[in-house]
């Protein structure tokens, strides 16, 4: 089985780097002073289990189409965490990223956000935010777009869900209904009908629910694609 996911996903980054790779993008001007370091949006990616520190097979492709096609001064931050399966996995990724937040936050006033995650990844974002003390308010506000791909915490009956999803059906650990109301008009959690990790897979399999074509299926998929057009049009408002 092993095998054969590396095969899926190999394949599937194959043809992800075909759609998204030649069109990286140059870097923006800045027409007005900032704070050193301080670009007009900041895109966060939060890289699923295994997946490598720098260069997420699928969020990192997207993250730069989105910095291309805002047409603003953009940088994209690969959070820094360890994407494996350790207990602490995930608990490291939510105290860095909720660090990352309210400091970019505080030095950077008018930076806009965007947020990207995939599985573990977006594990992370939607803890994160449904943490009702982690973010200060001033970064809460700064978030203008969120992009979940593959999430254990998608529950089926929200509706910011996108894919071909089976409404009936949530993931390994559904957040509560409602959990990111406040957030539901900035956010997109996407999911596919054959991805165990975020419609009713089985517990007991563990890290064997990852382990199918469906929970990589977002690297060839028009997900990607609703994705930017959303961050897009959320920029633009």
């Amino acid at each position: 089985m092993r095998g054969r996911f590396r095969i899926l996903l190999s394949s599937a980054a194959t043809a992800a780097a075909a759609l998204a790779l030649p069109a990286l993008p140059t870097a923006a001007a800045d027409p007005t002073p900032r704070p050193e370091g301080c670009a007009e949006v900041r895109v966060v990616t939060v890289r699923g289990t295994f997946e490598p520190q720098i260069g997420s097979l699928l969020l990192t492709p997207l993250g730069w189409r989105i910095a291309q096609e805002s047409g603003r001064h953009t940088t994209v931050t690969e959070l820094d965490y360890p994407a494996s399966r350790d207990p602490d996995s995930a608990v490291r990724g939510i105290e860095n990223l909720t660090s990352l937040l309210n400091t970019t936050a505080a030095a950077c006033p008018d930076q806009r956000l965007v947020l990207l995650g995939y599985s573990q990844g977006a594990s992370v974002i939607g803890t994160t935010l449904r943490a009702p003390t982690a973010l200060t308010e001033q970064a809460a506000a700064r978030i203008d777009a969120i992009a979940l791909f593959g999430s254990p915490l998608f529950n089926g009956a929200e509706p910011y869900n996108r894919g071909s999803f089976d409404p009936a059906l949530s993931g390994l650990r559904p957040l509560p209904a409602g959990a990111l109301a406040d957030y539901a008009d900035r956010l997109r959690d996407y999911c596919h009908a054959g991805d165990r990790v975020c419609q009713g897979g089985d517990p007991a399999a563990g890290f064997g629910n990852a382990l199918t074509y469906g929970h990589v299926a977002y690297f060839v998929n028009d997900n990607r694609d609703d994705a930017a057009a959303f961050v897009r049009e959320q920029l633009d408002r």
